[in-house]
């Protein structure tokens, strides 16, 4: 403090402390919008079974086969428009389309440049346009695929309805990494009680919904330890069928240091020892791969591991040091500038 006082007094110290300043700020705020703009690599999901009326939309993947010219053998993706794109033919619409209707719209397009073509086979290899997960107090919790644009509460009439200790109060819905991974919270019970479900909000394709289990005051010896990088961490009642997702959220979710890639399940044994397993519940988050949303049983612990810095903390911190350690030395440096010139101009 006392360095910085003097630097303050003289004019070189103010200059040094308004560039450094300036130098530092500008470090930060680039630092910031460098990661914001930072995207995490889309993966793709596996092969699945779907209905015979599923219908492909942006995202998807296709496989076409033409039996009478291997050469024309490809695989093909729907872009954002609804279109597969073809060599020689160009753009092709098949959005909202089956694979037998697909199959019709591309045999025309084909056959305008292969006559000898009187058939195709399509089949859809990857389904990522109309697939939303479900979890928590439901009958059914799974991965479902829709025909046509649905709600909230559709989705969860489609997983058999809510358990009856769903609390549809504080249904969550998380976005789709690539429309910005962001979680809101959603009051169905209301919208119900209105007659209003039709305006509840509607999904998107990728879309997570989890009904979480009702608040109640735990008075057992039975129930769910939670710790770690959670907002409130305690010990929770275990309500019925209880998966480990729906157990964070009874914990006010998990905090922003929270490292869900490293989640620990502690299980007793009946001989008084415990079983550790590691989860990642991001593979559920991101992917809706449900063995990494275990279901759990009385007595268990959940201990979410937690980050240290950040990357963006650490840059901040490395970027103060760098600019504190080089303002003192410039300082000091044009400080001795001045003394020496005072020096050599003196009588």
């Amino acid at each position: 403090m006392t360095l910085f006082w003097r630097m303050s007094r003289t004019p070189a110290g103010r200059a040094l402390i308004a560039l450094v300043t300036l130098v530092f700020t500008n470090a930060v705020l680039g630092v910031t919008g460098a990661v914001a703009q930072v995207q995490q690599p889309q993966t793709q999901p596996q092969t699945q079974t779907l209905p015979a009326d599923y219908r492909v939309g942006p995202g998807d993947g296709i496989f076409l086969s033409v039996p009478q010219r291997p050469d024309l053998n490809r695989d093909l993706v729907v872009d954002a428009n609804g279109n597969v794109n073809m060599p020689l033919i160009g753009r092709v619409m098949v959005k909202g389309m089956t694979d037998s209707e697909i199959e019709s719209r591309l045999l025309q397009a084909l056959r305008e440049y292969y006559p000898s073509v009187n058939r195709v086979e399509v089949s859809v290899t990857r389904a990522s346009s109309n697939v939303i997960w479900i979890s928590g107090e439901v009958k059914v919790p799974g991965k479902y695929s829709f025909t046509h644009p649905i709600n909230v509460w559709e989705a969860i009439r489609e997983a058999g309805g809510p358990n009856a200790t769903a609390s549809l109060d504080g249904v969550r819905i998380i976005k789709d990494r690539s429309r910005g991974g962001t979680t809101s919270v959603v009051d169905v019970s209301a919208a119900i009680e209105a007659g209003s479900v039709d305006k509840l909000p509607g999904l998107d394709p990728g879309d997570t919904i989890i009904v979480p289990a009702k608040q109640q005051e735990y008075t057992g010896s039975q129930g769910i330890n939670v710790m770690g990088g959670v907002i409130r961490p305690g010990v929770y009642p275990m309500q019925g069928r209880q998966d480990l997702m729906t157990a964070l959220l009874q914990a006010g979710g998990p905090n922003e240091r929270a490292k869900l890639d490293d989640v620990r399940l502690i299980r007793p044994r009946g001989d008084g020892t415990a079983e550790t397993m590691k989860i990642d519940l991001k593979k559920f988050l991101e992917k809706g791969e449900m063995g990494s949303n275990p279901t759990l049983r009385p007595g268990d612990t959940i201990a979410v591991g937690r980050k240290g810095f950040t990357s963006q903390e650490l840059t901040t911190v490395l970027a103060f040091i760098t600019a504190a350690g080089t303002m003192i030395l410039l300082y000091f440096t044009i400080q001795n500038e001045i003394e020496d010139n005072q020096t050599q101009t003196a009588p």
